[in-house]
């Protein structure tokens, strides 16, 4: 997988590059601020966006703004009227598989990829500027997840923000060593975990590491924190599997969700019954993208 032209919106070497766009601000906020391990932005690389358009702007209501800059090439992806994500339309030689990637607020981009790298990952785009957006690097995790480092010109979202149906609710790695992921984001982000009952429908709510430590498929699933903030979750993937970051859509009505993405021609790849108390979902769009819905606000009362 090739990220650094898909991430700067460049060419292959036999074309001119387009124009790079102005790419959106992260917030508008009077006073800027920033919130070191918080995920902040989402981008989709995607091989076929106007499919991408069809199926987001029918499943969540999603709006997509062209860039003048760079038309057919990058567009904002709009709810409610405000920007929450990014689309870019890239290639099968840029990226393989088409994917969200999802950014991580840092307060040093450059600091934190070397230290990435002291941690035996690899950066596929080195320390650069977006215009309008911040500096950014992209990495790849020692399971082959990719991500991007990011300090936002313009501030994070604040925490504490209302987070209706169609908007971005959290983010998950689904990766293929759980254990060794979270000795890696402790020591890049800062983070410090704690075992939870995975959301797996028929994990046991004492599971924990140790205990199924050894099995041939274990189920874990680790909180990671920052302060008292949760900003992420890990979870244990077989071996065989492909490791990625996996953001999750807020939504009343998983099934009914789900039921539609399949409609419009995307995939369930875990289906509401096969999680916890059916709250959440796994989805492909129909160009390939896995990403999560999950139930929420939840019910008054619950507090699973």
């Amino acid at each position: 997988m090739v990220l650094g032209t898909a991430i700067v919106v460049g060419a292959c070497s036999s074309a001119p590059p387009p124009a790079r766009p102005v790419f959106s601000p992260i917030t508008d906020r009077a006073a800027p601020e920033a919130l070191p391990g918080k995920i902040v932005w989402h981008d989709l690389l995607t091989h076929d966006a106007e499919a991408a358009q069809e199926f987001y702007g029918d499943l969540f209501g999603w709006s997509f703004e062209g860039s003048s800059d760079a038309p057919g090439r990058y567009w904002d992806i709009e709810h409610e009227g405000r920007a929450i994500a990014s689309m870019l339309a890239v290639g099968r030689d840029e990226v393989d598989s088409p994917l969200w990637l999802v950014s991580v607020s840092v307060a040093d981009v450059d600091g934190a990829a070397s230290r990435a790298t002291g941690l035996g990952a690899t950066i596929t785009v080195e320390p650069s500027e977006l215009p309008n957006r911040g500096r950014y690097a992209v990495v790849e995790d020692l399971q082959g997840a990719f991500f991007v480092l990011l300090r936002s010109s313009s501030g994070d979202p604040p925490d504490g923000e209302e987070v209706g149906s169609g908007a971005w609710l959290w983010s998950e790695l689904w990766t293929t060593d759980a254990a060794a992921a979270v000795s890696f984001y402790e020591g890049l982000l800062d983070y410090r975990s704690r075992t939870v009952a995975a959301r797996l429908a028929d994990t046991p709510d004492d599971a924990s590491a140790e205990s199924v430590a050894g099995e041939e498929s274990p189920v874990v699933f680790y909180a990671m924190y920052q302060g008292d903030s949760v900003r992420a979750g890990i979870h244990q993937l077989p071996t065989d599997a492909v490791s990625y970051w996996l953001p999750y859509v807020a939504v009343r009505d998983v099934s009914g969700m789900a039921a539609r993405a399949a409609e419009l021609g995307g995939k369930v790849l875990l289906p509401p019954e096969a999680v916890r108390n059916g709250e959440a979902a796994i989805l492909v769009d129909p160009t390939g993208a896995p990403f999560g819905i999950q139930e929420w606000p939840r019910a008054e009362g619950d507090d699973r």
